[in-house]
């Protein structure tokens, strides 16, 4: 009962701020635009942290970029739940799995990563920026025809 008064108060607001997007008067417009410039935002930032996190590890500083990895998942589990996607969740469930066996690895061996453990890593920054990408697309209001 909760979750569909929650998806329809969500699917309420997307509508109306899609609505006074393009349908609104000049102030229903700019609030509207603003609020979506909010949320670009945030995707945009969330973006430059993914970036600066991949160029970390390029460099070699394996523990910040693994710790920041948790913060973005804890982000990341924040928005799909708002989503309402339990597949989103899973996944991220199993991101943060092989991130935490990979901090395993660098407190083992020190900074200092195998070849095997750095693919392994980049395949898990890649496949988290892949994962945003999904979230991004169903986080987007649908526009009216």
């Amino acid at each position: 009962m909760i979750k569909t008064i929650i998806k329809l108060g969500l699917v309420l607001v997307v509508g109306l701020l899609g609505y006074n997007y393009f349908f609104g008067n000049v102030e229903e417009k700019e609030q509207s635009r603003e609020i979506v410039g909010k949320v670009g935002d945030l995707g945009k930032d969330a973006w430059n942290l993914l970036k600066a996190e991949r160029q970390k590890m390029k460099d070699g500083k394996y523990d910040d970029a693994l710790e920041k990895l948790d913060g973005l998942y804890s982000s990341l589990k924040g928005k799909a739940q708002d989503l309402k996607d339990s597949g989103i969740l899973d996944r991220l469930d199993e991101l943060d799995e092989r991130r935490k066996e990979l901090e395993g690895l660098v407190g083992e061996k020190g900074s200092e990563l195998s070849t095997d453990a750095k693919r392994k890593l980049d395949d898990l920054t890649a496949e988290t920026e892949v994962l945003m990408n999904e979230m991004e697309e169903k986080s987007k209001p649908a526009l009216p025809h």
